[in-house]
């Protein structure tokens, strides 16, 4: 059982507001950040999950570093859309709070749920990719609503962050894809942490779920 400490950036900007995916983006996501939260708590008695939004004027921690995971699901139903969010300054506050936390031997994570464009160029999120591994945090993204605009920023910033595979990008378009269900069954959730895909047919770092719920891997 890996023991991890792990971040997750919620996406509330505007675009959280859109019905593409039912009821509407916000609702899908906070569904599957809970899913990810809890599948997290479970996985080792010792691990930790904080939450923060990336929306809005700044970054705002909604949880620190806890266990509880009825704290963490009050705290996503408190969540509004406002602003843009700031995928940058949002991990980057991520990552501060994992540098601080009490259990040093955990191993650093930050899930990031992107479902607006990406403002940050490129060359910024690279540059962050890289100081990230630096630091041993390993990065996780789930795109979905805007991901066609930001796909190839995201893909780089994975490229950047990714050490033995550890990081990963999961892409869900709208459509039939349940946003929690394609995050359950994404290497996202798997035991090691995310160092490796519990589906045989995503064995990259980057994966994307077709209408049908399958999955394709990006660099094939």
């Amino acid at each position: 059982m890996v023991l991890e400490a792990t971040i997750v950036c919620v996406d509330n900007s505007e675009w959280m507001r859109n019905g593409d995916y039912p009821p509407a983006r916000l609702d899908a996501q906070q569904d599957a950040v809970n899913l990810v939260c809890s599948a997290k708590i479970q996985q080792n008695p010792e691990n930790t999950v904080g939450v923060l939004t990336t929306g809005g004027p700044s970054p705002r921690v909604l949880v620190t570093a806890t266990q509880d995971v009825t704290a963490i699901f009050s705290s996503l139903h408190e969540v509004k859309p406002q602003g843009v969010a700031d995928v940058v300054a949002g991990v980057q506050k991520a990552q501060l709070a994992l540098k601080h936390r009490k259990n040093q031997n955990q191993r650093q994570r930050i899930v990031v749920f992107s479902g607006s464009p990406v403002m940050a160029d490129q060359e910024a999120l690279v540059k962050l990719g890289k100081k990230l591994k630096k630091n041993g945090v390993a990065v996780d993204v789930v795109s979905f609503g805007e991901s066609v605009e930001s796909e190839a920023k995201i893909q780089a910033f994975i490229e950047a962050v990714s050490s033995d595979s550890n990081s990963h990008m999961v892409t869900v378009p709208p459509g039939t894809n349940i946003l929690s269900d394609v995050v359950l069954t994404s290497a996202i959730i798997s035991e090691d942490g995310g160092a490796g895909a519990p589906m045989a047919d995503v064995g990259s770092s980057s994966a994307v779920a077709t209408g049908d719920g399958a999955y394709v891997d990006q660099n094939l």
